[in-house]
């Protein structure tokens, strides 16, 4: 619910340039290179748990226990950067403090039942978010494409393009005021087909899953 809010503020008081643009969308990038090289590792799990019933240490978890949410926080932080107002960035910062801090704390209690001792020795070695350079020295796990279609995080890659041409869209067209049939015409057009073309394949994605769990579970007859 926290995301509405920081939205709202985003285009109410943001002022997105091309240089907010680039540096934010580099931020972006890294932070969901580093989800799909965790994803890849964990798949559907949403905490350190591979599904031998292993602790996942390989990968990035061989230096930091918390990845998923490392990413997520370069992803939030592209964002704020592309706003280009302190107080946005600020109170994104202080929303994903407050909103993943219990939750990281939860999973690893789950971890702390469930692995005992060996996550034990994991946590002590391994830092929670802030990489030390150092990597874990006991390391488990592969990563598959396998992982990346389980978590669906290709839906996540899909949105992040989409919501940044979009920025782009409002970059170029309200701040600076360019016309769309300007010498940039083929660009925004070839960039408002792949809008288009995602949020479609997506359309079709949930559609056949509603359809797949409608058939799986047949109402019963009257």
């Amino acid at each position: 619910m926290l995301v509405y809010p920081l939205g709202a503020g985003f285009f109410l008081f943001g002022h997105v340039t091309e240089g907010t643009l680039r540096t934010g969308i580099a931020l972006i990038v890294a932070g969901e290179a580093i989800r799909c090289w965790a994803n890849g590792y964990v798949g559907q799990s949403k905490v350190n748990q591979g599904g031998s019933g292993r602790l996942i240490t390989a990968g990035p978890y061989a230096f930091v226990r918390h990845p998923l949410y490392l990413g997520t926080f370069l992803i939030g932080s592209g964002f704020a950067f592309i706003a280009g107002n302190f107080w946005i960035g600020l109170a994104a910062i202080a929303c994903f403090v407050a909103s993943y801090r219990a939750k990281m704390g939860e999973e690893e209690q789950l971890l702390r039942e469930e692995c005992g001792p060996e996550y034990s020795r994991y946590r002590v070695s391994v830092p929670s978010l802030i990489p030390s350079g150092s990597r874990y020295g006991q390391r488990w796990g592969s990563w598959s494409w396998g992982g990346i279609l389980a978590s669906k995080e290709w839906r996540t890659v899909s949105w992040l393009i989409i919501f940044v041409v979009l920025l782009y869209f409002w970059e170029e067209t309200v701040q600076e005021r360019k016309r769309f049939l300007d010498e940039r015409f083929a660009f925004r057009l070839s960039l408002l087909i792949l809008v288009l073309v995602i949020t479609a394949a997506d359309g079709v994605s949930h559609l056949t899953q509603f359809r797949l769990r409608k058939g799986a579970h047949p109402s019963p007859r009257s």
